[in-house]
């Protein structure tokens, strides 16, 4: 008995599923927070602008610290996170700007947590980063042009990529855990332990 032949206009299933688990692939690599789903409440809620302006749109009686917060996202912030910000961000923008970092090897209360000032962190980045990724906003934005710490912004640049890129993330108790991110939409997110001291991969 001859096969039956498929219509013309009937869908190539096969090669459909081809072309979205593709296109899924390619979204969780350029944006893995945003796809990837992170088992953590920071990545819950996302700040995202006007899509017209790239501006918030801000009440006219908004007092002047949500202003500074919001220009903070805007300028800082949205170009290295594609324009949407998870909440988790802002709270590792926060941890930054304290002057230590809290890096874990779980999430449990056993877990092995160790603090790392950004001044050590921003001397291991400036030896691993190659050069690479340093922009020319301050991330103080209030600072002039004499008192720019260039191995500090390094620092910022280097953990903001870090996270936006998968590498880290921020769990529910502001601490990082360095991670790899899923490659397609039903693998789960890989964490690595970290030990004592600074990770020389990060």
């Amino acid at each position: 008995m001859p096969k039956k032949r498929r219509k013309p206009d009937e869908p190539n299933k096969q090669a459909t599923r081809a072309s979205q688990e593709r296109r899924e692939h390619r979204l969780m690599e350029v944006d893995p927070l945003f796809h990837g789903s992170p088992p953590y409440e920071g990545y819950q809620e996302w700040l995202t602008p006007n899509p017209l302006t790239g501006k918030f749109d801000l009440q006219a009686t908004a007092p002047m610290d949500t202003r500074i917060f919001f220009r903070r996202i805007e300028e800082l912030l949205l170009p290295l996170y594609r324009g949407r910000v998870p909440m988790a961000a802002t709270f590792l923008d926060d941890r930054i700007k304290s002057g230590r970092i809290l890096i874990a090897d779980g999430d449990g209360p056993d877990a092995n947590v160790h603090a790392i000032e950004v001044s050590e962190f921003a001397e291991a980045a400036a030896d691993n980063d190659g050069g690479q990724g340093c922009r020319e906003v301050c991330p103080q934005l209030n600072c002039g042009r004499e008192m720019h710490i260039a191995v500090e912004h390094k620092a910022w640049v280097h953990l903001h990529t870090l996270h936006a890129t998968g590498r880290i993330l921020l769990n529910d108790l502001d601490c990082l855990r360095l991670s790899i991110p899923p490659r397609k939409p039903s693998d789960a997110w890989r964490f690595v332990s970290t030990g004592p001291g600074l990770p020389g991969s990060i």
